[in-house]
């Protein structure tokens, strides 16, 4: 009985060890989960900084880096197709940002990029689908509730009118005209997007 009783014993202190051991592992990986967009970020925003003075390959190593924690990082992959902007290798670039906008279809930027591309290219009946995109994200106001005059928003809705009349549709034109004007009141006859949209790796 009292052998009985030891291996009884063992037994329970065994799976209360295992018990412990799940909840310890599991109490890990949801830290690791929680933290894991943070490190991403805090290595994303090294990524841009080593890019806006020059460091493109440092920036590059910091965007692999942050695709080893999460291979699904839009932003990870936007970052990477900017640097392969700068560097000339627009198939790479194409490629990137192809994988920024798949893994996330809200990110403005990577679509407004992608789009300008294809734009760039002469490529307009390619772009207009990721202009749309940015569109249909809609206007992002400031603090004070306004809409920002440099957004991608108003950029958008200024490349699709561009791109509708590259492609010879007039009605789709005319109806950007009026999107932008009712969003826009002060909107013209700008024929040249702000640096800062049109060349986004400059501003980051």
């Amino acid at each position: 009985m009292l052998q009985y009783r030891q291996r009884r014993q063992r037994r329970q202190e065994c799976k209360d060890l295992a018990a412990k051991s799940c909840y310890s592992v599991i109490l890990v990986i949801i830290a690791l989960v929680a933290v894991r967009p943070l490190m991403v970020d805090q290595i994303l925003s090294r990524a841009a900084a080593y890019s806006a003075v020059g460091q493109l390959d440092e920036s590059r190593r910091q965007c692999d880096k942050a695709l080893l924690i999460d291979d699904d990082s839009s932003d990870a992959w936007c970052q990477l197709a900017r640097i392969q902007r700068v560097r000339g290798d627009r198939p790479a670039a194409y490629a990137a940002y192809d994988r920024a906008v798949q893994a996330d279809r809200a990110n403005g930027p990577a679509n407004f990029e992608l789009g300008m591309m294809y734009a760039d290219d002469g490529r307009y009946q390619l772009a207009i689908p990721y202009f749309e995109q940015v569109r249909r994200l809609g206007a992002d106001p400031t603090a004070e509730g306004q809409l920002r005059a440099d957004s991608y928003h108003r950029a958008a809705l200024h490349m699709l009118v561009q791109c509708y009349e590259k492609v010879g549709d007039p009605l789709k034109t005319e109806m950007a005209l009026k999107e932008i004007r009712v969003f826009y009141p002060g909107y013209g006859s700008d024929k040249d997007l702000p640096a800062s949209l049109r060349n986004p790796d400059l501003a980051r």
